[in-house]
């Protein structure tokens, strides 16, 4: 455990707060908190200055709690809420998983602040509720769409002279520079020899195919999926791609799934796989599932911040 300072209050008879300044000497005089540090004599309680600065270095504010009702049951913990005059970041953990609330999440709703629990960007557990089974695949298509040579060099685009991207590429197709290896996706079709893609991988001069991998089900997907779900197959679930386009019975994936610039982090399945999805971390929030649920609240405010309960929306999990 870090080293920290401890107060005690007599009117409580009880240790109240842990502070992580270190001062090396502390006295009180005329209603007034003083320290030594580095042989340098600070006043506390300064309304002069910002709210936790000592000794030249700019703290946070941070609080830990639990939330441990009913602790024979397994529970989801789906919001956290704030009676308090600003937002704080919440990083949630449990004993089945972890979650957190950005300070920008936090809605303010009635005098305090909402926020649903999102599971941590990038986290994939397909024990989660979040992962959910789509059925066997019918029919997998990887096709080049179109290929050639860049005739220009610009910061993360792909540029061809002569070509007609606007009716032969979509945004989500795959990029391969199949003159080094690298890969990126399309991000927008700008023009009919311009393409924006996520990665600076082409420069003039280089060769590429721009391709696109379909899946086509027996059966019309409906509502079951959606844009940016993460897309894995086979009895031990293997990484596909994330989905960029449906239409019916069809999704169109990107194999460069995980934000990776420059490598292929996923692969195309087999006719007859059987294919699940998992939702986006941050865009879908299904909770935190637990028996219990320790929060970490984080503020970086520079001025005084009141916090007077923290809440929870918490209803009985079901297996």
């Amino acid at each position: 455990m870090a080293a920290s300072t401890l107060t005690y209050a007599d009117n409580l008879n009880g240790w109240t707060s842990f502070f992580s300044y270190l001062p090396e000497w502390m006295i009180g005089m005329n209603n007034t908190f003083y320290s030594f540090k580095a042989g340098h004599l600070y006043k506390h309680r300064d309304d002069t200055v910002t709210k936790n600065y000592f000794y030249g270095v700019q703290y946070n504010s941070t609080i830990k709690t639990i939330f441990n009702d009913s602790p024979l049951d397994a529970k989801m913990f789906k919001t956290i809420g704030l009676e308090s005059n600003s937002a704080w970041t919440a990083d949630i953990t449990t004993d089945f998983g972890s979650g957190s609330i950005d300070a920008s999440y936090f809605q303010l709703k009635e005098g305090d602040y909402y926020g649903y629990i999102r599971r941590i960007a990038g986290n994939i557990d397909l024990d989660l509720m979040s992962a959910q089974g789509i059925g066997e695949v019918t029919t997998v298509t990887t096709s080049v769409k179109d290929s050639g040579t860049t005739t220009g060099t610009a910061t993360k685009k792909l540029i061809q002279a002569g070509q007609n991207f606007t009716t032969t590429v979509s945004v989500g197709d795959t990029v391969n520079n199949t003159t080094d290896g690298t890969v990126a996706i399309v991000t927008a079709v700008d023009s009919d020899t311009q393409l924006s893609i996520d990665c600076d991988i082409m420069v003039s001069g280089e060769t590429y195919t721009i391709n696109a991998t379909t899946l086509l089900f027996a059966f019309s997907l409906d509502n079951i999926v959606s844009v940016g779900d993460t897309v894995y197959f086979g009895a031990t679930p293997t990484l596909g791609g994330t989905i960029t386009a449906i239409d019916d019975k069809t999704l169109t994936i990107s194999l460069t799934s995980d934000g990776s610039c420059g490598t292929i982090s996923g692969a195309a399945p087999n006719n007859g796989d059987y294919i699940l999805y998992f939702k986006d971390a941050v865009a879908e929030s299904y909770g935190a599932r637990g028996y219990y649920m320790e929060i970490n609240l984080t503020n970086t405010a520079t001025t005084a911040v009141e916090l007077f309960a923290i809440t929870s929306e918490v209803f009985k999990s079901y297996p």
